[in-house]
């Protein structure tokens, strides 16, 4: 692994992998206190406006599905608590750290996955809204990163990936000599995600039996929102390898084919 990762960051060279926002670090350094101040908290996200105006659009979206909304980051901070919070909080920095042009379709495409995450974690135990969201804007974060660094040609593989989740990966693999998830690992590991979502984000092409239910749920989960999206939103053609792949994190997820359209049905209202 430690030679893949020596890889990846030698293919990237001359592309910086995004530091840590200082307001996250702020926040981290808050939350490690023994009684954390909600005011503080609040202070620390407000001190920068774009981030605290993503957040509170995030808070009040389709993604959280909150019954009342809410008017403030502090009352953000009161109601969903410091880690939903935080989930949030980073989805918000990401996606404002790759607010360009020439990547603009991996993001779209990764911030409707995060959605259909966020609506097939209701069928995974121990995973909250917010936290499939996150790992949903982060899970393509290594494609970021190779379309930043060669936007002319790999926009076509990360097309090809889409509707050819196996056999598009090792395409990749022949043409850059990595994959995107050894370089989204680095992005994840920079950003001191959990280790549950570094680990998915290094196997979510990947076939084998994870032994860990709860990484197999979040694998699945994310290759079932990654066809979704294709479809839908981009209306590519449903290969037999994306049928395949589909059927198979569906029986991982024990989730029927209305349960599936359920989720079609909200990335339809969401978009």
């Amino acid at each position: 692994m430690e030679q893949r990762l020596r890889k990846a960051i030698d293919v990237i060279k001359g592309v910086k992998i995004p530091d840590l926002p200082k307001e996250i670090m702020e926040l981290d350094m808050e939350l490690a206190c023994k009684f954390p101040n909600n005011q503080k908290v609040a202070d620390i996200i407000e001190s920068n406006t774009k981030l605290s105006g993503e957040v509170l659009r995030l808070v009040n979206s389709p993604v959280m599905k909150l019954k009342s909304p809410v008017t403030s980051i502090r009352e953000a901070v009161d109601r969903l608590g410091y880690d939903n919070l935080k989930n949030l909080v980073i989805a918000a920095a990401i996606k404002n750290m790759f607010d360009k042009p020439q990547v603009q379709e991996i993001v779209e495409h990764s911030t409707d996955t995060a959605f259909c995450c966020a609506e097939l974690s209701e069928h995974i135990a121990d995973v909250s809204r917010d936290e499939a969201y996150l790992l949903g804007l982060f899970h393509n974060g290594g494609c970021l990163m190779l379309a930043t660094k060669d936007p002319e040609n790999y926009l076509k593989i990360f097309s090809h990936m889409n509707t050819h989740p196996v056999s598009g990966v090792h395409k990749e693999f022949e043409l850059y000599d990595t994959y995107h998830m050894d370089v989204g690992l680095l992005l994840g590991q920079k950003w001191k995600l959990p280790i549950d979502m570094l680990n998915v984000i290094l196997n979510h092409h990947d076939d084998a039996e994870h032994s860990n239910d709860k990484l197999r749920a979040m694998t699945s989960m994310i290759k079932v929102a990654n066809i979704i999206v294709n479809e839908v939103s981009y209306g590519s053609y449903m290969t037999e390898e994306a049928y395949s792949y589909l059927d198979r994190a569906c029986g991982d997820l024990m989730i029927d084919k209305d349960s599936v359209n359920a989720v079609r049905r909200a990335l339809v209202a969401f978009a």
